[in-house]
């Protein structure tokens, strides 16, 4: 067969093929703009359906709002102290006064168990209820556990509906002694509604759990009071679940309307909010006109091109440039795929790392409670057995034991630090005064070997932080310091102002001014792979059973917590800096704290031994423990286990002079003992003691104004029971007010 023929019978199978191909081209190109069309509807109708949910919360959140403060009205129309006396011009009176400035009620009023009205704020009101309040009268009289009720939509006597809200009225014992009523002023929630624009067919109404149309904008008369119990709103989805969205057609003009619905959660009462689904794919129609257009466009166009190649495919020279063209954008998409699997790879090690820092923080939030009891236990005891004459025999190992236990406590707030549990109590803080506090500890710290000094910038401003934990800082710069210079050395340690600009990742401080706090070391230095790992959790160079690996990744996490940062330089025989730059304070150096922590700890209060303390504690051994030091340091001690013990002990006796008590204690926490405790002795001073890692959080917003944490000194205790014991006898204010 010759070349001519064979090339005559391939051109032909080729040509077929591209046209073929431009007629699947064509039909692929109008598929892909419909899968287009189709999700972009889809994602249109989405969109507007988490619209009208993020809206229906919103309007129910305000119509709840609006019943609280009904509900408020009517508790205090209730009360006492509403009834006026034997005139019934001044309950009126005390009644208008309630709902004044309130447009949402338009009247109120008290009747008894029968239904006679008792008090009002209408002047010339009926004597009974209407039927729909004596229905709801009724209910709660039947039901103590009823809250709010709410009556089908009346017409007033100016032709506007209205709504009855009806609360139960208990007396002495749960007695039933009637029902406080709200008349409803519909048309304000109306207003309401009117105000949110959702275009010329939205809609927004309220209905009562079980359906029934109370208010809707745009006004419908015919529909308000009817029940709309079997539509899908209520039907599908409010039978399993409080808010939803669902598509149906109107029960008013037969259009599909996209419909929203919350349930409000302390009252029966229901928001739906609604757009018409024509109304709402207007836009979209609108597109899906270009789009198709366009597509039908492109798949000519691409069907017209592969005609053309197929009439021109001798021309080798075009499918050479298409072949090169196709190469280079494979090998777009490659590097585009290394570039992606790069950033994978490290936002996978990110997430590695932030659940390894997650978990640290939930183990050590679990167990710090338990084991600083532990050691209070401990401490306490050790405490104890060291004031008798016959310690002196085993003083060393007595030593030795609270050296252990004070390096527990020490590690638990080093890794609660590090996991971000440690609860923060920021304040203004000199850091050259805190540094000349702390230098003689520093410099036993360091060792004699060690010459520390101390450069201090006076221009340095306050910085905004807790003492107590940058004590710890300087504390742990100064022992790695001291490692790293095993035969001796300096160490300087500075305070300065330093201006810092933005970084690059989105991780860094802002820009701004902080306070820098520096250590300076003349020790063994770092290597480059040592560096890089520094600020590591639990990378210590260290030998095994010398260190814990949490000095600096506590350095490092205490900077981090107040939006700071830490940073070190170093090499090998050269030397390690770091810097540690905290948030300024901005307040006058006339509002400046008292100093806490260490070196608080170290002044001593001389007990009087004269008060009566009850100690609260449900852990039996700290308690026995804690009255033992109590008593041994001259108070008068009496121990209860729990809540109700405690206020058996203040009902019965009249001597207990302070409650010092855990704050976290089974079925009642310690704040809300002492809540309960100054109700009946509203002088009674307060002490809390706790080891959990987060009183505060417990408390709520009860303030702890006397918290001491355990494992503590009993100097520290008695400095706290003298402080506020004085506080009380001088008239001032106690630990927790009377809520």
């Amino acid at each position: 067969m010759s070349p001519t023929g064979a090339a005559s019978r391939l051109l032909p199978s080729i040509s077929r093929s591209l046209q073929f191909m431009a007629v699947l081209v064509f039909v692929a190109t109008l598929s892909i703009v419909a899968q287009q069309l189709y999700e972009l509807r889809r994602t249109t109708c989405d969109d507007a359906a988490r619209q009208m949910a993020q809206l229906d919360m919103v309007l129910g959140e305000q119509t709840g709002r609006a019943v609280e403060t009904i509900d408020f009205i009517l508790r205090l129309a209730s009360e006492p102290s509403a009834e006026g006396g034997a005139d019934p011009q001044a309950a009126r009176e005390t009644l208008r006064r309630l709902i004044m400035g309130v447009r949402q009620v338009l009247a109120i009023d008290v009747a008894d168990p029968s239904g006679t009205i008792v008090r009002s704020s209408r002047v010339g009101m009926d004597a009974t209820l209407p039927p729909a309040a004596q229905k709801l009268l009724v209910t709660a009289a039947a039901d103590p556990k009823a809250g709010l009720l709410f009556s089908e939509p009346l017409r007033t006597a100016d032709g506007n509906w209205t709504v009855v809200v009806v609360r139960r009225v208990d007396g002495p014992n749960q007695r039933f002694e009637g029902v406080a009523v709200a008349w409803l002023n519909l048309q304000y929630f109306e207003d309401f509604y009117k105000s949110v624009e959702l275009g010329d067919n939205g809609s927004i109404s309220l209905h009562r759990r079980d359906g029934v149309l109370l208010v809707r904008f745009p006004h419908a008369e015919a529909l308000v009071g009817k029940s709309f119990a079997e539509l899908p709103p209520f039907r599908d989805v409010l039978s399993h679940a409080i808010a939803g969205t669902v598509r149906m057609e109107s029960p008013q003009d037969g259009s599909m309307r996209i419909v929203g619905t919350r349930a409000l959660r302390s009252v029966p009462l229901v928001v739906n909010v609604s757009l018409d689904e024509y109304e709402l794919l207007a836009g979209w129609r609108r597109q899906a006109w270009t789009l198709a257009l366009a597509g039908i466009g492109v798949g000519m166009a691409l069907a017209a091109l592969l005609l053309q190649v197929a009439r021109r495919s001798r021309q080798s020279e075009r499918l050479l440039f298409e072949q090169q063209a196709a190469r280079a954008d494979a090998e777009a998409a490659h590097r585009d795929l290394l570039e992606q699997m790069r950033k994978r790879e490290n936002a996978e090690a990110a997430l590695h790392q932030a659940q390894r820092v997650e978990a640290v923080g939930q183990l050590t939030s679990g167990v710090a409670h338990d084991f600083n009891n532990l050691l209070t236990v401990m401490l306490g005891n050790i405490d104890l057995l060291q004031s008798l004459p016959e310690a002196a025999a085993v003083a060393p190992r007595l030593a030795t034991m609270r050296s252990a236990a004070e390096r527990g406590a020490t590690l638990i707030g080093q890794l609660l630090a590090f996991a971000r549990r440690q609860p923060v109590m920021a304040r203004a803080v000199d850091l050259g005064g805190l540094l000349r506090d702390l230098q003689p500890l520093l410099q036993s710290a360091v060792g004699s070997q060690v010459v520390l000094t101390l450069d201090i910038d006076p221009r340095t401003p306050l910085a905004w932080v807790d003492p107590t934990q940058i004590e710890l800082v300087v504390l742990n710069l100064a022992i790695n310091a001291r490692d790293a210079m095993p035969l001796g050395g300096a160490l300087s340690l500075d305070t300065r102002k330093v201006t810092l600009q933005r970084g690059r990742r989105t991780d860094d401080p802002v820009a701004g001014d902080y306070v820098c706090l520096r250590a300076i070391d003349t020790g063994t230095g770092m290597t480059p792979d040592v560096l890089a790992q520094a600020f590591e959790p639990y990378f210590t160079t260290k030998p095994s059973g010398s260190g814990s690996g949490l000095g600096l990744s506590q350095v490092a996490a205490v900077a981090r917590q107040y939006g700071g940062l830490a940073r070190i330089e170093s090499s090998p025989a050269s030397g390690t800096s770091v810097e540690v730059l905290l948030p300024c304070a901005q307040i006058s150096d006339d509002q400046i704290d008292a100093p806490t922590g260490i070196t608080s700890m170290m002044t001593t209060a001389a007990p009087t031994g004269r008060a009566n303390v009850l100690v609260v504690d449900d852990d039996v051994d700290v308690r026995s423990t804690t009255a033992l030091l109590l008593r041994r340091m001259g108070y008068a001690v009496t121990t209860a286990g729990n809540a109700a013990e405690a206020l058996h002990v203040l009902d019965s006796r009249d001597d207990i002079e302070l409650l010092l008590s855990d704050v976290v204690m089974p079925q009642v926490t310690g704040p809300d003992l002492a809540r309960q405790a100054q109700a009946r002795r509203p002088d009674l001073p307060v002490v809390f003691f706790s080891g959990y890692a987060d009183p505060e959080a417990i408390a709520g917003a009860i303030p702890l104004a006397r918290l001491l944490r355990k494992p503590f000194r009993p100097t520290e205790l008695a400095k706290l029971i003298e402080t506020a014991l004085a506080e009380a006898r001088s008239g001032g204010t106690v630990a927790v007010p009377i809520n």
